[in-house]
């Protein structure tokens, strides 16, 4: 499948987990993809081998070209750089992917409880801020280059959970800001006609869910959730979506695409 040659297209957080599935199956659409985050040849984080050069290495031999830049996305500085750099070389995006997260990295303090009261403030500050506030820079950057594309479309990974808390009160207000933010973006960017997704993908079986033995419980691979997004981005009425929150197994049934077993997992 290369339907999406000569696209340009930004995944966030791609060195490992949701951002490198995505990024893979944007290369096998043939599309140019710059693979961001902070974990380089030079220098990993979390005490994790994965890198965003190893990722950019998979979307070119799948087909499209991965291009890796070393972003920190809550500093501005490095975002205003990575920009710089596709405005220079390109001159436009077609795609933004936000999936960077902080809140599990194993570097933070585990706190006295899993409960709001017993979980320290670095909690807050990894899901707020490497959560909706990179998003939000990003986005904020990224909008001058989405403009130029005929057809844009920004992505935010998020959780949805209408009904309960979506894990602890910390992810969930991470989670929940994230969706808001993508509604209200929609409808201020729907002049500019860039659509505005927020997806919700399952439990997919990453890098650390396996590492840490959880992989018989996931129910999906991290390129279900890619194919999500690369129906979302060949979808030439995407404005009708704009502002939502969606679940991949709803855009699986939608769009009919399936896991890489065939199969079409259900949300938790």
């Amino acid at each position: 499948m290369t339907a999406w040659i000569g696209k340009i297209a930004v995944v966030t957080g791609a060195s490992r987990g949701a951002g490198r599935g995505i990024a893979y199956e944007l290369g096998q659409a043939g599309a140019t993809v710059y693979v961001t985050g902070r974990s380089t040849q030079n220098g990993t984080t979390d005490n994790r081998p994965e890198t965003i050069e190893q990722t950019a290495v998979g979307v070119t031999a799948r087909g499209g070209i991965g291009i890796p830049v070393r972003c920190d996305h809550t500093e501005p500085d490095d975002v205003a750089r990575l920009f710089q750099q596709i405005q220079a070389r390109h001159g436009r995006i077609d795609l933004l992917v936000n999936s960077v997260f902080g809140g599990s990295e194993a570097s933070l303090p585990p706190g006295d409880g899993k409960r709001f009261w017993e979980r320290p403030p670095e909690h807050w500050d990894a899901m707020m801020v490497a959560g909706p506030k990179a998003y939000l820079l990003t986005t904020r950057a990224a909008v001058p280059l989405l403009q130029q594309s005929p057809a844009a479309l920004i992505i935010n990974l998020t959780s949805f959970s209408p009904n309960q808390a979506a894990g602890n009160l910390y992810y969930d207000l991470a989670m929940q800001s994230i969706n808001r933010m993508t509604f209200v973006m929609g409808q201020e960017l729907q002049e500019s006609h860039i659509a505005v997704i927020a997806l919700c993908p399952g439990f997919m079986r990453t890098e650390r869910v396996v590492d840490a033995g959880f992989s018989s419980d996931a129910t999906e691979t991290t390129a279900y959730v890619g194919r999500a997004v690369v129906a979302l981005a060949q979808d030439p009425d995407i404005l009708q979506r704009t502002g939502q929150a969606w679940f991949v197994s709803d855009l699986a049934r939608d769009y009919g695409f399936t896991d890489v077993d065939g199969s079409k997992p259900m949300p938790f």
